[in-house]
């Protein structure tokens, strides 16, 4: 049932005389009777009083919905009311309310009123139409504009197949995956063309694109920072990029890729068109986004070792425990090296991938030299080298007799590729150890002197708000994982400080400032990102004024990394932001030092915008 097939000019007030809740509910009441919705108001209103008597139907972004299904209705009917001045509503945000439908349904009428509820949710949940309807100068023009709004949403939904498809992922597949997502369902939405989005987050695959939705669209965009699958996009215009620009320049992308702006694509195992440090970092993401569920279990796990090492627990559930967490930290390395291989040549890498990243973690060298020590920065070599050695393998393969084709995959490539990777491995093990050993001595010596320390802890936690989850924040991350590997754990500390500061300064800046941003309600959302180490949330904020907010973001999470050195603290999970407050050595200093943070960079933002507001006006 339409909404219009509910509402009708006699149930509509653009300009009510109403001062309160109670008075708001009665008009309504009466605006329904008025239809020839009700038989019996005062039993039909008692029922809307029981429901708000459960909680508040002010829902938020200045809109309330009291309903009630009871035998005092007739007929279901809907009300609707404008108070442009705003009326305290008693709302889930303690915002005014501005804009008030309230829904009827008779007793028998089953969940005739939560659909209509739910319709009506949808239907308001944009922004801009919530302000037309505000805004609209007659019942009619009222009327009008909910009768496209449905219909529009209508359109959408019949269509069966999109004209433009989409693919997201992100390294970690929790942030960037799905605000790329919805910026291009948006995008598509704005400029009325059908588009169906698949993300690829860390809960798996999502929204699946099928092949008839493939075969029958005009182009496909694919925003990824990881390996998806791409196979299935052969001789189809595709659109690669960043999965940054799905969310910066989606309309951009979603305009171009219906116009069909795109060349022809042609899989092909290992190639690409992209750059090749866009090649690089895009497979040692992949390594990296299926290792940090090792990582983190591995942090886990040691806080929970440390904090219980002195309660009276038995010796064999601690020996377990302490098992489990070794195994989850030796298995990092090679999970890396296997799906860095992976990434490059599919499944046939995955197997010498693997092998090659053991050998590191078991340090097997033909030297006499000790390799006792797991060092990320071998395994992602391991990973890469087992990788292309597969691809050559593959290519070489494919002129093997076609009787011979059947046990290429399951014999001659994993044995050759392991057996190449293997032999290259022990003899290159002891150099990368050497190589690894420098690294961490010189990461040791910075750490011996505060002023290096503190300098070194500005740099990481500077570059973690950079680009808030690009390559340049991912670079700070990987090195974060790999001291985490090789037990170093002051870093990560000052790296997971400085990616919490971005969306704990956007955030702040909102609640001081309610007219700060636009969006107020998804900047507080923040708040949310920054607790959970998603520095991703304040990207649609930078993007609109990188000039003020950047530099104050960057300036405070450097502060961030120097003090959370400064004050030693360190953390074993490469992930999980405050919730694993309780594994961080000097909790409370560390707790200052994002809270003290987070206010020097959001007077940073006060002060950069009036700067720039002065010299705008300057200028003009």
């Amino acid at each position: 049932m339409k909404i219009t097939e509910l509402l009708d000019l006699r149930s509509i007030d653009l300009n009510p005389q109403v001062s309160s809740k109670e008075e708001a509910i009665d008009h309504m009441v009466d605006l329904l009777d008025q239809s020839g919705k009700l038989n019996n108001k005062e039993v039909y209103k008692e029922s809307v009083l029981k429901r708000e008597a459960q909680s508040t139907t002010g829902i938020g972004d200045g809109v309330a919905i009291p309903h009630g299904q009871s035998e005092g209705v007739q007929t279901a009917g809907l009300a609707a009311m404008v108070i442009k001045e705003g009326l305290d509503f008693q709302s889930l945000d303690g915002k005014p309310t501005y804009l008030f439908f309230m829904i009827g349904a008779p007793k028998d009428s089953g969940g005739a009123h939560l659909q209509a509820l739910a319709q009506l949710s949808t239907l308001l949940m944009e922004e801009d139409f919530r302000n037309s309807l505000i805004n609209a100068s007659s019942k009619e023009e009222f009327l009008k504009l909910i009768d496209e709004k449905e219909n529009k949403k209508e359109e959408v939904k019949d269509v069966i197949h999109p004209d433009v498809l989409a693919v997201t992922a992100c390294p970690t597949g929790i942030a960037h995956t799905f605000m790329a997502a919805k910026a291009l369902q948006q995008a598509g939405e704005k400029l009325h063309i059908s588009i169906k989005v698949e993300t690829n987050g860390q809960e798996g695959v999502k929204n699946e694109l099928t092949q008839d939705d493939i075969d029958h669209c005009k182009c496909i965009i694919v925003a990824v920072d990881k390996k998806v699958e791409m196979k299935r996009f052969e001789g189809k215009k595709l659109i690669q990029v960043p999965v940054r620009d799905g969310i910066s320049k989606a309309e951009e992308l979603v305009e171009k890729a219906n116009k069909g702006e795109a060349e022809i694509y042609h899989y092909q195992e290992g190639k690409t068109k992209q750059g090749i440090v866009r090649t690089f970092y895009k497979h040692l993401m992949n390594g990296i986004s299926h290792a940090l569920p090792f990582a983190v279990a591995s942090g886990v796990l040691y806080g929970i070792l440390y904090l219980l090492q002195d309660y009276v627990l038995t010796y064999q559930i601690l020996t377990l425990t302490s098992y489990v967490q070794q195994l989850a930290t030796i298995m990092i390395v090679p999970v890396v090296s296997a799906y860095i291989a992976d990434s490059i040549a599919d499944r046939p890498g995955m197997v010498s991938g693997l092998i090659g990243g053991l050998i590191v973690c078991q340090g097997i060298s033909v030297s006499a030299i000790s390799t006792n020590t797991v060092s990320l920065l071998a395994g992602i070599i391991a990973g890469f080298l087992a990788g292309y050695i597969s691809l050559i393998l593959s290519k070489l393969m494919s002129y093997l007799p076609k009787y011979l084709k059947g046990i290429e995959a399951s014999l001659f490539h994993p044995i050759l590729s392991t057996a190449f990777v293997a032999l290259i491995m022990v003899y290159i093990n002891s150099y990368l150890y050497i190589g690894h050993s420098y690294i961490i001595q010189y990461v040791s010596l910075i750490e011996s002197q505060m002023i290096t320390k503190i300098l070194f802890g500005f740099v990481l936690g500077m570059m973690m708000a950079i680009d808030n989850g690009g390559p340049i924040n991912k670079t700070a991350y990987v090195f974060g994982i790999g001291m985490v590997v090789s037990y170093d754990y002051y870093p990560m500390a000052a790296i997971m400080a400085g990616g919490m500061i971005p969306p704990f300064v956007i955030a702040l800046s909102a609640t001081i400032s309610k007219k700060r941003f636009a969006s107020r309600k998804e900047a507080l959302m923040n708040y949310i990102n920054g607790i959970s180490f998603i520095s991703e949330g304040a990207i649609p904020f930078i993007q609109n004024e990188s000039k003020v907010i950047l530099p104050a973001c960057c300036l405070a999470a450097g502060l961030a990394g120097a003090l959370s050195m400064y004050f030693e603290c360190s953390i074993a999970s490469p992930h999980g932001g405050l919730f694993l407050i309780w594994m961080v050595n000097n909790p409370l200093y560390y707790l200052a030092t994002i809270g003290l943070s987070t206010v020097v960079g959001t007077l940073l933002l006060f002060i950069f915008t009036k700067l720039s507001k002065r010299q705008t006006a300057h200028w003009k």
